[in-house]
């Protein structure tokens, strides 16, 4: 991936304040989408137009890992509403807005690769799933270490951001139950 383009994403995830469900994403990932379009041979065919592109307060479990991206292929239903979208892809917006550019450029590719619009024989629009445990092509061009990589340090930001989550209720729990001890002594 071109460098200036790199260094174009350094600051360019806005900062949010606390949500939770989803916050349009299209200012920032649309672009860094299409770019990852025009400079790969294998994902030339994605209209990005046609995908929305939301923060989510929340990973996807993937197995035993996490995954920041969760892809949707809109259904008829949804479409006749609004066909404004084929697809709708959500984001951890917490892992997401940690990732360096060139994680973010990775684990986006891969997210993308996830999306196919049949052949020209055969235009049907699906979703798919990885070749393995990711995508060759992903691998192929950014190499297989970069990829497992990122996705290792993405599941493993995830699960720390999970535990101190929990840990973080469990104190506010515990904070409020010493409390109601304190005025439960008080009182007698």
């Amino acid at each position: 991936m071109d460098k200036l383009f790199l260094d174009s994403l350094k600051n360019s995830t806005p900062v949010l304040p606390e949500f939770k469900g989803y916050f349009d994403a299209d200012d920032e990932l649309k672009p860094i989408a299409n770019e990852i379009r025009l400079s790969s041979n294998y994902l030339n065919d994605i209209d990005t137009g046609r995908i929305k592109f939301l923060y989510s307060s929340k990973p996807k479990k993937n197995g035993e890992s996490y995954d920041i991206f969760n892809l949707f292929m809109r259904n008829e239903i949804d479409k006749t509403i609004d066909d404004s979208y084929d697809f709708v892809l959500t984001v951890y917006y917490e892992v997401w807005r940690q990732l360096d550019p060139e994680n973010k450029v990775i684990a986006l590719d891969k997210a993308l690769c996830g999306i196919d619009y049949g052949t020209i024989d055969n235009p049907k629009m699906k979703k798919k799933g990885p070749d393995v445990f990711e995508y060759k092509t992903n691998m192929n061009h950014y190499g297989a270490q970069k990829v497992m990589n990122t996705s290792e340090i993405i599941s493993l930001a995830c699960e720390r951001i999970i535990e101190q989550k929990k840990e973080e209720k469990r104190a506010k729990a515990e904070e409020r139950k010493n409390k109601g001890k304190g005025q439960a002594v008080a009182a007698v």
